[in-house]
């Protein structure tokens, strides 16, 4: 089932043309993700899929509601967190007053409030610092903040414009670690944008890469990687005498196998179970095995290819 089914959706600022007739669909209970440089078009589309901007052209449904006539039951289902981790937080309230007060905005009774409270507190991993002045934690934190803010409500879909944008590696590690858990403990739709390709790598159930404005695929990161290559290359580095360096270069001579200053290197068919063959028959050979390592397309390289840039 699509919680998003969006046909068309074309978008013009002036003479510029942000969005050229763009469909995405995402499915119900995935993250899905849209990635592309900045000025791609992400941050246009994740407002009209909320209702925030409506489009030129171009039609469809969120979570079943009519995105042209439908819009405020729309924005009273979706949750959005934008990309500036202080919007929507105060100051001059402490981590938990103000996440009741956004309680108290989202109707919830004083025994709701304070029940999603304490529990989105724990999730968040921000119980220890709950009486702190919002101000004072990390921007990491008030990020976690702000996304907190969003999941009172339980709302089936989550839209995250660029969540990790300005934060630190490690506030962007526990952030990512963050999304997955939402995900995971209430089946929430999360859509989200971003630039930086180990994020959608490292979260994404599928991925639509967005190029000025047009959408050029949508797929799995793993069919993503199979469009540019079909293979990866393996290094194993082991202890061995030429004769069964012989053997191994024999038996595996259809993936290219070669051996040279304790290396041994193969090229395999990506996502395959070559590379346990491989290490089967070292094991039966009796092959002291130092070090495996494996590399094939990196998301960047996938992005670089099918939008046609250069590094």
């Amino acid at each position: 089932m699509n919680i998003v089914n969006l046909r068309g959706i074309t978008k013009k600022f002036g003479r510029e043309l942000a969005l050229n007739k763009v469909d995405i669909a995402v499915r119900n209970g995935e993250i899905f993700t849209v990635l592309g440089k900045n000025g791609a078009g992400k941050t246009t589309l994740i407002k009209i899929i909320c209702t925030l901007l409506l489009p030129d052209a171009g039609n469809g449904s969120v979570l079943g509601y009519d995105l042209m006539r439908e819009s405020e039951k729309i924005r009273a289902n979706v949750s959005l967190v934008a990309p500036t981790v202080d919007v929507g937080v105060d100051p001059t309230l402490t981590v938990e007053e103000n996440l009741l007060f956004w309680a108290v905005v989202y109707g919830l009774t004083d025994e709701e409030a304070r029940k999603r409270v304490k529990e989105t507190l724990e999730i968040l991993g921000l119980f220890e610092v709950r009486n702190r002045w919002a101000m004072e934690i990390s921007a990491g934190m008030r990020q976690k903040l702000g996304i907190g803010r969003a999941i009172l409500v339980r709302h089936p879909l989550l839209l995250l414009d660029e969540p990790t944008v300005k934060l630190d590696v490690e506030s962007k590690f526990s952030l990512r670690r963050f999304i997955r858990d939402i995900r995971n403990e209430f089946g929430t739709t999360i859509l989200l944008t971003t630039h930086y390709f180990d994020e959608a790598e490292e979260l994404s159930d599928r991925v639509m890469i967005l190029d000025k404005g047009k959408v050029l695929v949508v797929d799995s990161i793993e069919n993503l990687k199979k469009r540019i290559s079909a293979t990866e290359k393996i290094e194993i580095h082991a202890k061995t005498d030429s004769a069964r360096a012989k053997r191994i270069l024999s038996m595996f001579s259809r993936y290219g196998a070669f051996y040279e200053d304790a290396v041994f290197r193969f090229t395999v068919p990506l996502f395959s179970d070559a590379m346990n063959e491989i290490l089967n028959e070292f094991v039966l050979e009796g092959v002291e095995i130092l070090e495996v390592s494996s590399k094939s397309p990196s998301l960047e390289e996938t992005f670089l290819t099918i939008t046609g840039s250069s590094r």
